[in-house]
């Protein structure tokens, strides 16, 4: 069994699966991959007309994702399932949604057990409630967006390109070289989010940034997730700014993703004040995640 880590190289042939499957999780975006594949190992492989992408944190023990394509999923899953055991390896689906896990319970009925996992479930937002911003209970966003609009009149908002892609990456370097004893996630995501901005050209994603004076004080990183969704995987900005997050948050959805209904803004890992932040926004829904062990 040959498990081939994941490059750019890997980007199209990836993707066709993707929209083969029209998921709604966020784990198996492209560009999800890509921003942490260079935190962990993860790698991929075809068998049996279809994409098992495994994922190996460090010290841990590798786990699968749901076999994607519309190849025999119950032969890849066996043949693999045999590999991992000739390894001495347990066999595990990880970030599984309800749709994915009932598909796999049909597939193979009776032999995996399920354990629900909300720290890793997606946050998903209706994009024309989060570009509005109407009621009461999206009052206190509203204030803090209005009070940007109103102390910035300059901002200005434009798309990543060749022209101010350098710029981008050394306001990014020069963030991230002010933070504070910052932990290995932090790491990992400042080493990711680098990575993808030096490739853009070769990549899907769509950055936003907003300017005030002619500076970058927040940029967002997105892309197409379904036929419905879209993904928004980096959302960064200068608190200095009052109101910044707000203000890319809004306008980054109003000036690229009208076009679709639903925005999914990823998971909070179990950090609380990762958790609030994406409450306050007040989710339409959560995509819950399972993860299923082999019996």
């Amino acid at each position: 069994m040959n498990f081939k880590p994941i490059s750019l190289a890997d980007k199209d042939l990836i993707e066709k699966y993707q929209k083969e499957a029209d998921y709604e999780i966020s784990d198996i975006s492209f560009t999800n991959l890509f921003l942490w594949s260079f935190s962990r190992s993860i790698s991929f492989c075809e068998i049996h007309d279809t994409l098992c992408i495994q994922t190996t944190y460090p010290q841990q023990k590798p786990f699968l994702f749901l076999p994607l394509g519309k190849g025999d999923k119950k032969a890849a899953l066996e043949e693999i399932i045999a590999f991992y055991q000739s390894q001495n390896l347990h066999f595990s689906i990880h970030s599984l949604s309800q749709q994915m896990k009932e598909e796999l319970e049909q597939i193979m009925p009776n032999r995996f057990t399920f354990t629900y996992n909300r720290d890793r479930s997606d946050y998903v937002y209706s994009i024309q409630e989060l570009v509005e911003l109407k009621g009461r209970k999206f009052h206190k966003k509203k204030n803090h967006l209005n009070r940007f609009y109103e102390e910035y009149p300059n901002f200005s908002y434009r798309v990543l390109n060749i022209s101010n892609r350098f710029e981008l990456i050394e306001v990014w370097n020069n963030w991230f070289s002010h933070t504070q004893e910052p932990t290995q996630g932090l790491k990992n995501e400042y080493i990711g989010i680098l990575n993808a901005l030096e490739n853009f050209e070769n990549m899907n994603f769509t950055c936003g940034i907003l300017y005030v004076n002619d500076e970058i004080i927040a940029f967002s990183l997105g892309e197409p997730l379904n036929h419905n969704s879209v993904v928004i995987h980096i959302e960064k900005a200068n608190i200095s700014y009052h109101g910044a997050y707000q203000a890319i948050n809004q306008l980054f959805l109003e000036k690229q993703w009208q076009n679709y209904e639903w925005v999914n803004r990823e998971e909070d890992l179990g950090i609380e004040g990762l958790r609030k932040a994406k409450m306050s926004y007040h989710p339409a829904y959560l995509v819950e995640k399972f993860d299923g062990f082999l019996i």
